[in-house]
């Protein structure tokens, strides 16, 4: 960082490219409200713990959804400011699930949720968020939006959708930002990608793979998985062929789980792991069981294409990423709390969260508003 960058406020900062001063000023009260205010942050709400102003609810309407400033330039400025501030062990790919009444909110769906076994009237996210020392921090988002919002001429009208964007799936959207993650930090960390029922796994392993990225996803159980042979990924010349592929979770439990002699220690998870193949039969990979009971299944499988030199590192990432609570701080400054019913309004109050939680994880909590000149 240039020396002169030091003195410069987080928010002058991440905000400069805006193009007018009234932006600039409205941002930062933007940000100090989602700071401040206590329980849902309505606009009314965050108005009215940082301004008397009657019309401030009004122009942070404005500001929010009908203002053409652009939130690349903002996260994209946010991740840098990020990684120069704390040492990267990994970058997060996690799914988040924002419940919504009606069915107005852009990209709304019905959606069945494993975490709570129960569908839900909601919209999905996926965040990239760095993981380091201070927790994870979101710097980057991509909407889902089924089918029937980027098919449906009146609902993208209603909702702002931009011409050029159109259904992906959550896979898509995951990768769509590893895409982004390379320019970042200085030496490219793995990318832990939590699935959670909502985002295909072997999509994305064959994804980041292509891309030459080091990763660790979470895998479901019943993944169709092959023990690797101990000499290597190819069976020798007129050896028997690999065996069929089994459900990942079976792998784990006759070939890597905890004995049973080993302690349990509370917080402390145990790690079992095994060599496999990917599917395809051609490339080698590491499948790794996480026990926090004394069940016989794993509670959480991670897969990951990480070389064995790195096992150590390996497995103290995944020991991390199992334990984390991703998406926790943005939810409790306001991501969910958004009521505009327009795709550029949420991905700017998502930006605009994503700034708040990363000033508060950072230190710096309490942030004047961005220059008015």
């Amino acid at each position: 960082m240039h020396p002169a960058e030091q003195h410069v406020p987080p928010a002058h900062r991440l905000f400069a490219h805006l193009p007018r001063a009234d932006q600039r000023r409205w941002a930062g009260v933007y940000l100090k409200g989602l700071l401040t205010t206590q329980g849902k942050k309505s606009l009314r709400r965050i108005a009215a713990s940082v301004t008397p102003s009657p019309t401030a609810p009004q122009s942070l309407q404005q500001f929010v959804n009908d203002s053409g400033w652009q939130w690349l330039p903002v996260r994209a400025e946010l991740a840098r400011w990020v990684a120069e501030h704390t040492a990267a062990h990994a970058w997060t790919l996690s799914p988040v699930v924002i419940p919504k009444r009606g069915e107005l909110s852009v990209g709304v769906h019905r959606r069945f949720v494993p975490a709570s076994g129960r569908t839900v009237n909601c919209q999905l996210a996926v965040g990239a968020f760095l993981s380091g020392d201070l927790g994870h921090l979101a710097v980057d988002w991509r909407l889902y939006l089924p089918r029937r919002w980027t098919e449906d001429t009146r609902l993208r009208r209603l909702a702002r959708i931009p011409d050029a964007t159109g259904h992906a799936t959550p896979a898509e959207l995951c990768l769509s930002l590893a895409d982004r993650l390379p320019r970042i930090t200085p030496e490219m960390p793995p990318v832990v990608v939590h699935t959670d029922g909502h985002i295909d796994a072997a999509a994305v392993v064959e994804g980041l793979q292509a891309r030459g990225l080091d990763w660790i996803v979470a895998v479901q159980g019943g993944l169709p998985l092959t023990l690797a042979p101990a000499t290597g990924p190819h069976p020798a010349d007129g050896a028997a062929p690999h065996p069929a592929p089994v459900p990942a979770v079976d792998l784990l439990r006759r070939h890597a789980r905890p004995s049973a002699a080993t302690p349990l220690v509370p917080g402390q998870p145990r790690l079992g792991s095994v060599r496999v193949l990917l599917p395809g039969g051609t490339r080698p990979a590491l499948l790794v069981g996480v026990w926090t009971t004394s069940r016989f299944r794993p509670d959480r499988i991670w897969l990951t294409g990480l070389p064995p030199a790195g096992r150590t590192r390996t497995l103290a990432v995944i020991g991390s990423a199992t334990a984390a609570r991703v998406g926790v701080a943005e939810a409790e400054l306001g991501l969910h709390d958004f009521a505009g019913r327009s795709y550029p309004g949420w991905h700017r109050h998502a930006t605009l969260v994503s700034v708040a939680s990363a000033l508060r994880g950072l230190g710096h909590e309490v942030c004047p508003a961005p220059g008015s000149g």
